[in-house]
């Protein structure tokens, strides 16, 4: 989880918030400059960007699921259409409850994750054998007559 927010005190508030959940790595920035440069050697599975730092035009190119902080509604809808991969925006003051809720949404818990791929996994092999199958009674077909 990757924090991009300048203010120490709202960085500490939700850094403590994604912290108490104890399943997220958390680490803080204080701007997409900086940001850029560790994600350019570690791979957050989701960014939660606070938009006083979008709002002088600047793009947020983060190569991951990100969400606006924001203050209010239209600022925050405004807002994530700088960033490259958005997938919405919060409130500043949101619940840990609903950060969590919002880092689920981008990125499911590890737990889930090995699920999906797992989901994933098998209907590739379904795949492969149906072709397989398919292939085999094409074969059949052909050479019988």
């Amino acid at each position: 989880m990757l924090l991009v927010v300048a203010h120490p005190v709202v960085g500490a508030g939700l850094e403590t918030l994604l912290r108490i959940e104890r399943r997220y790595d958390v680490r803080r920035v204080p701007s997409l400059a900086d940001a850029a440069v560790l994600t350019s050697h570690w791979r957050p599975d989701v960014a939660l960007v606070d938009g006083v730092l979008l709002q002088n035009g600047e793009r947020g190119e983060l190569g991951v699921p990100a969400y606006v902080l924001s203050g209010s509604e239209a600022d925050g809808r405004a807002l994530e259409r700088t960033l490259d991969a958005a997938r919405g925006w919060l409130r500043k003051d949101a619940t840990a409850a609903e950060l969590a809720a919002a880092v689920d949404r981008a990125a499911p818990p590890p737990h889930q994750r090995g699920r999906l791929l797992l989901a994933g996994a098998l209907t590739a092999v379904l795949a492969v054998a149906l072709g397989l199958l398919l292939w085999w009674g094409w074969l059949a077909l052909s050479t019988a007559g």
